[in-house]
């Protein structure tokens, strides 16, 4: 007798039902999950085992204020010359350009690193800063920094 060949049924895969379980479980341990709370908390490494540091301190850097100002007698010229100007070394006006240099030198052979801070001020040209400038590298004097001038509006 001759056999009947069956017929194979091809199974349609339903997602769906699947899609629906993997977004159950997904909510679920989104739901579960605890989050470590880290404010607050820095991590440090400090040394437990050293106390307050008995070294001596270092030799702080002194502070250097030049402030330049337009006007005024500029030393090595004549009085109300056009690039007239007023120098201001840590508030005390300096009198000629010679004055300014000796006492930048002075304060350079007192202190080992040494940082000066130039303000410009309004009016102030760049042919008078950049002899400051000068002086200051004279001075051997290489650690300069500018100051912003604040402009009215």
């Amino acid at each position: 007798m001759a056999r009947k060949k069956a017929q194979i049924e091809e199974v349609v895969m339903e997602l769906t039902p699947m899609i629906d379980v993997v977004f159950l479980l997904l909510i679920f341990f989104i739901v579960t999950l605890k989050f470590k709370v880290l404010e607050g908390k820095l991590p440090t490494f400090l040394p437990k085992d050293v106390g307050v540091n008995a070294s001596p301190v270092d030799e702080l850097m002194e502070k250097v204020e030049i402030y330049i100002t337009s006007g005024g007698q500029t030393p090595g010229r004549k009085p109300g010359a056009v690039f007239g100007m007023t120098i201001l070394l840590n508030n005390v006006k300096m009198p000629s350009m010679t004055t300014f240099h000796s006492r930048l030198a002075n304060m350079k052979a007192n202190t080992a690193d040494m940082k000066v801070t130039l303000y410009p001020q309004k009016g102030v040209n760049y042919e008078q800063v950049v002899k400051v400038v000068d002086e200051c590298v004279r001075a051997e004097i290489t650690d300069i920094t500018f100051a912003g001038v604040a402009f009215d509006a």
